[in-house]
């Protein structure tokens, strides 16, 4: 201790035999399952083995009993990644969409596994689209109750416009000069404008009670169900280079058409002013008055690429109709026209982790965290052992492991234990992806202050 002092300490990671190998074809077996059972009712307060229960309910389709054991223990420990994953996994298989997403959330935040993150994010895209449609179906099937209702005036649902025109490639413009409009609707902070994908969903769903067609009439019955007190419509046609468009203002109870804004016409390059225009008509049927940073704010232009603008409403067109691949393809094309079209960008993530979040399930889950400290917490639950209570990520380790992912490796390089350590919960691990042995020896020198040059 003259020069230096040293203080070495060497450690076992109970990381558990077999790690991550774990697929959702097992069945948890009754065996286990007694055990699990005879440990939580031994220590009744014990989070892991409320966590390690649940999982092998889970394992043996017992989903009601998985769902209450695992959420009783993220309860008691909200940054139990592993906990989390499987409330989501338990929730989704029980069609609960909401409940899914929130613990998928909470995984997404102290999960340790970055891979699995990447791919719970992915799936997170891939349910909220999934629960817009789950919506839409249960708003038709109370349709009764929800078009007794009147809507506020100041609730605001714009419908695609009708295009007419030779030129059929401007098609897609239905979706985006309507998207367009409800974006600049929302400005005022007088109106609550319904989102584009739900109403678009309700259609949809209408559209297949009769046969495809979307009427006048199933625009109102979407307008009541969606408890809208106005609706905005409208036309758009081209002829030669001369784009008109024409929006109405209807009240949903009435199907009276309460405000028609003028006619306005534009070269086709000029979109972007036409809708402008038709826009600031539209406040001024709907008796709103513009506050200075409003009217601003409307000014603004997502892009000034005609070509990427065509682009991104063919994206739109292709989304509606399930076709993400097709969807990411025109966003990223509008991104590579304009690559400062910020709104395409984020339409072309998103439907690419939709894509991929189609993918995600609970066995490409499990896969990947085989090899990892949260897999071994899971065979261990498998394998009808209850490990100690499990070490949330947290922001920092989560930062540490994304900064550099390879010190866990680099840590297990070491050999030999010295003296007896306790064990230590396989889902805390080292903070690494994939250990590549079950041992871990970390030296940590410290040097003595006094000894500094």
């Amino acid at each position: 201790m003259r020069n230096r002092t040293t203080l070495r300490w060497v450690f076992l990671a109970a990381l558990g035999a077999g790690s991550g190998a774990c697929a959702t074809a097992i069945q948890g077996s009754a065996d286990n399952i007694s055990r699990l059972e005879a440990a939580r009712t031994a220590n009744p307060n014990s989070q892991p083995a409320l966590r390690t229960l649940g999982i092998a309910y889970y394992k043996a389709n017992r989903l009601p009993e998985a769902r209450s054991a695992l959420q009783r223990s993220s309860e008691m420990k909200p940054d139990d990644g592993v906990a989390a994953l499987y409330l989501g996994i338990v929730a989704e298989a029980q069609n609960d969409i909401p409940a899914a997403k929130a613990a998928y959330t909470t995984y997404s935040k102290v999960g340790r596994t970055r891979g699995v993150r990447n791919q719970i994010q992915a799936r997170l895209d891939a349910l909220a689209k999934r629960e817009v449609v789950t919506q839409a179906k249960q708003a038709i099937q109370q349709e009764t109750q929800l078009a007794t209702v009147a809507g506020s005036p100041q609730t605001v649902a714009v419908l695609p416009f009708r295009y007419t025109g030779s030129d059929t490639t401007l098609v897609p413009l239905e979706r985006g000069f309507a998207e367009l409009i409800t974006t600049d609707l929302s400005r005022s902070a007088r109106l609550t404008v319904v989102d584009r994908t739900r109403i678009q969903a309700l259609l949809d769903e209408l559209a297949l009670q009769r046969s495809g067609v979307v009427s006048d009439e199933t625009r109102v019955r979407a307008g009541k169900i969606i408890q809208a007190g106005r609706m905005v419509g409208g036309d758009l046609n081209l002829d030669g280079n001369q784009l008109r468009a024409r929006a109405d203002v209807i009240d949903v109870q009435t199907t009276g058409i309460v405000g028609v804004s003028p006619t306005n016409t534009q070269t086709l390059e000029q979109l972007f002013t036409l809708e402008k225009n038709i826009v600031l008509a539209l406040f001024d049927n709907l008796g709103i008055q513009l506050l200075t940073a409003e009217r601003n704010a409307i000014e603004q232009r997502p892009t000034r690429n005609l070509q990427a603008f065509l682009s991104y409403s063919r994206g739109l067109a292709f989304e509606d109709q399930g076709r993400f691949d097709d969807a990411s393809r025109m966003y990223q094309d509008a991104v590579r026209q304009d690559p400062s079209f910020t709104r395409a960008q984020q339409k072309s993530t998103e439907v690419r982790n939709i894509v991929t979040g189609n993918q995600v399930s609970a066995a490409t889950v499990e896969s990947g965290l085989r090899g990892t400290s949260e897999g071994a917490a899971v065979a261990a639950a498998t394998g009808g052992s209850v490990t100690s209570s499990a070490t949330g990520g947290g922001v920092a380790s989560l930062t540490a492991q994304d900064l550099n992912p390879s010190v866990a490796q680099t840590a297990t390089s070491g050999a030999g234990v010295t003296g007896s350590q306790p064990a230590r919960d396989p889902s805390s691990g080292t903070g690494g992806d994939n250990p590549t042995t079950k041992t871990a020896k970390v030296t940590i020198t410290i040097s003595d202050p006094a000894r500094r040059p």
